[in-house]
């Protein structure tokens, strides 16, 4: 901190920062309306135009990070405006008074009295006047590292995260300013985009960042880049509303990392939801191979007309075999299990927090489908909240659960429910003793074993093919069933015989 003259401190104008923070925010207001009009842009098609979307898409992401750095400038300025002023005021009153006793202050804040004046108090007033100095100085210093660097604090903030729960983050963020929530996304969306407790509105923008860097790190030209970079331009294009609204509307995309094999996507709308279902799949389930869980996440809400809110959840590598005698091997492996676990168990408390905000009774179910049961299940044995689960051809009840004792939901009052088509390959693996994946849920106490029914052209949901089928096939008795349990519908849940 550098001290300031007496006379640095009478030419200094404080109401100039108050100036300039209108300044920024016009400015900040004229950034956002200009990269709101260039986001519409005229009708045109083709690999230019994809990667022309992309490019603009980046440039109005940066364009709001820009208005919320300006934002967040102006904001330090106002308050910095307000303590410079006060004590600036604090120090001319010292000063006044010392001249109105008879006293000479120097530029430096030193005092002496006039010829033939006393020198009493000299000593007293010089040191208050030093001090108001040095509080115009502090003041002066503060305002000068807010403006500079006061979205830093956001980068402090993103550092404690790992040792944080969700609570303690979302409190953190729900104390931002909306330009401090703008700069925290800029300056850190892989962060913000991937941690449970960051407000959904916020992941989805950053992650719409990170998937755009995503597709300029792709540097290849080989077929598997180019499936890459496809896969992610449909990420950041718009789709019909599956809710049935007839509108175009962004994909919500509530984690994003390629490099650990994470992809979650909210699909409908939470504020009017009734329902909630969170699908978690099976094995062979890649990032890039993943549109047809979006699809079965899309049904699910365009058949009840947005009344269900679908979540598909990529936490983490799957199992994969590229033949019969490799899958085997791979769905025998726990590990897969073990690794997302407990990403489920607290994304679920994520989604308790999120759908308790909107201040309605939504209850969510979580559907483990094959190897995906499993995970599901350690889950369970991990303490994640849930007010349904079914476990849909599932491998097993969890790794290490061979009784429901070894569940450990948070909620006590937590419905679980089975279905496995007759024929199913999945019943060579369920339930082995000693075996990797836990009992068979079909077979444990207290959850409620569901009917697999028919085909809609009267073929019984059975066979190798009813393995994928059950949850695939909305013209079937099984689909409607598990449509039913996500809803509620006790009245078309057909229990088994």
């Amino acid at each position: 901190m550098t001290r300031p003259t007496i006379a640095q401190a009478l030419a200094w104008r404080p109401e100039a920062l108050r100036e300039l923070a209108a300044g920024w925010d016009a400015a900040a207001d004229t950034v956002r309306a200009n990269a709101s009009a260039a986001s519409s842009p005229p009708d045109w098609h083709g690999r230019a135009a994809d990667e022309a979307s992309v490019r603009m898409r980046s440039l109005i992401e940066e364009a709001d990070a820009v208005a919320g750095t300006l934002g967040t400038a102006a904001t330090a300025a106002r308050v910095s405006c307000d303590r410079i002023a006060a004590a600036r005021a604090e120090l001319l009153a010292r000063v006044a008074d010392a001249n109105d006793l008879g006293f000479v202050v120097a530029d430096d804040g030193s005092v002496a009295p006039v010829a033939d004046h006393a020198a009493v108090g000299v000593a007293a007033l010089a040191e208050e006047i030093g001090a108001a100095l040095d509080r115009l100085g502090e003041a002066d210093a503060d305002a000068a590292r807010d403006i500079d660097a006061g979205a830093d604090m956001e980068a402090d903030v993103v550092a404690d995260w790992p040792t944080m729960d969700g609570d303690r983050i979302a409190g953190q963020i729900a104390a931002m300013t909306p330009s401090q929530r703008a700069r925290l996304i800029e300056d850190a969306p892989s962060i913000v985009g991937n941690t449970n407790g960051v407000p959904w509105d916020m992941r989805f923008a950053a992650n719409r960042m990170n998937i755009a860097q995503a597709v300029r790190d792709e540097t290849g030209t080989g077929p598997d880049a180019l499936r890459r970079i496809a896969f992610y331009l449909d990420l950041l294009r718009e789709v019909d509303d599956p809710a049935g609204s007839g509108q175009r509307v962004d994909r919500q995309i509530l984690a994003f990392d390629p490099a650990r094999s994470t992809l979650v996507e909210l699909n409908g709308d939470l504020e009017t939801a009734r329902s909630v279902a969170v699908l978690v799949p099976g094995m062979n389930t890649t990032v890039e191979g993943s549109a047809a869980n979006t699809d079965t996440a899309r049904r699910f809400v365009a058949t009840t007309h947005g009344e269900v809110a679908a979540i598909t959840y990529l936490g983490g590598p799957f199992p994969h075999g590229g033949n019969v005698v490799a899958a085997l091997a791979e769905a025998a492996d726990p590990h897969f299990a073990l690794e997302m676990a407990p990403r489920l168990a607290e994304f679920s408390v994520d989604v308790d927090r999120t759908v308790d905000a909107t201040g309605r009774q939504v209850a969510v179910t979580y559907v483990g489908h094959s190897y995906g049961g499993s995970i599901l299940g350690t889950a369970e044995a991990l303490g994640m909240t849930a007010d349904r689960t079914l476990y849909v051809a599932a491998a097993g009840a969890g790794v290490g659960v061979d009784d429901p004792g070894d569940w450990h939901n948070r909620n006590p009052n937590v419905l679980r429910f089975s279905m496995t088509a007759p024929g199913d390959v999945i019943e060579l693996v369920q339930g082995l003793p000693g075996g990797p994946h836990g009992a068979d849920p079909d077979e444990m106490p207290g959850v409620i074993r569901l009917a697999t029914g028919r085909y809609d052209d009267g073929r019984p949901m059975a066979g190798p093919r009813a393995h994928t089928d059950v949850i695939d096939r909305p013209d079937s008795d099984s689909w409607r069933t598990i449509l039913a349990v996500i809803t509620g519908d006790r009245e078309h849940i057909q229990v088994a015989g």
